[in-house]
């Protein structure tokens, strides 16, 4: 019951907003209000714990990636910062424009999870430049460039301008610092 609470309080963000109520999940979810309060204290909880939803499901992806013995740094660098973990698809702007407007404390639980992952990243990168297949950069320029395109990805106007949603504005930006960094192949020059 609570995953089936949290995949409809998704759909219900998705269509209406943050600003759902728990009479309107209820209805939503076909249970009484009583029902979802034994399972969440409050709406605040279970925003938060579809937070943990997405960014477990990223922690997953990566996880997953990391421990392919099948890749070498190359593939696991590509793969974090071009692929798409599967719980993207479920968010959208929406939620994620209203999460840092109405939410800070849920924002800054997604904002902690960014440095944790750059830091994955980063040790890949190392190892790239290490290894000649990356060009040698300077490592806080490229996390503040990163953190900043994620910043104006987060903004509504950037989106609603562009018609993007964040998850292709953030591939779009990955594959260019990606294919950016990469030294070509002899026989790709």
């Amino acid at each position: 019951m609570r995953n089936r609470i949290i995949m409809e309080t998704i759909e219900e963000i998705n269509e209406s907003g943050i600003k759902f109520t728990m009479a309107d999940l209820a209805t939503r979810v076909a249970v009484s209000k009583s029902t979802l309060y034994a399972h969440f204290s409050s709406k605040e909880e279970l925003i938060g714990e579809i937070v943990n939803y997405f960014l477990a499901g990223i922690r997953s992806y990566d996880e997953g990636i990391m421990n392919n013995d099948k890749l070498d740094f190359r593939g696991k660098l590509e793969a974090l910062l071009l692929g798409e973990p599967k719980v993207l698809g479920l968010v959208s702007n929406r939620f994620i424009l209203e999460l840092r407007r109405h939410m800070p404390k849920e924002w800054e639980k997604k904002e902690q999870f960014r440095d944790q992952r750059w830091e994955l990243i980063e040790s890949l990168i190392k190892e790239g430049m290490n290894s000649g297949f990356i060009r040698s950069i300077d490592l806080v320029i490229l996390k503040a460039i990163f953190n900043a395109a994620m910043d104006e990805f987060f903004s509504q106007k950037f989106l609603a301008q562009n018609n993007l949603t964040s998850a292709d504005a953030i591939k779009k930006m990955a594959n260019i610092l990606y294919y950016g960094m990469v030294v070509p192949r002899c026989d790709e020059r």
